[in-house]
C-alpha cells in the first residue's frame, strides 16, 4: 500500500486557528478566574499565560 501525495501534505492539510475562537477561549478564561476570586483590575493586568498559569492553580 502506497503513501498518497495527500497524506504527505498533512501541515498543510491541518486547519488553521482562528483568532476570533482564540479571543472566545481567553474570554472564558477570564470568566472563570472572576468566579474563583479575580478582579477585573487583575486581569487586565495579566497575559495570556499569566492566565493560563492562574486557571491551572486554581483548578477551575
Amino acid at each position: 500500500m502506497r503513501i498518497r501525495r495527500a497524506m504527505r501534505k498533512k501541515p498543510l492539510r491541518r486547519p488553521v486557528k482562528k483568532p476570533r475562537l482564540k479571543r472566545r477561549r481567553l474570554l472564558e478564561q477570564k470568566r472563570r478566574l472572576t468566579t474563583a476570586g479575580y478582579n477585573e483590575e487583575q486581569l487586565l493586568h495579566m497575559n495570556t499565560k499569566q492566565i493560563r498559569e492562574a486557571i491551572r492553580a486554581e483548578g477551575v
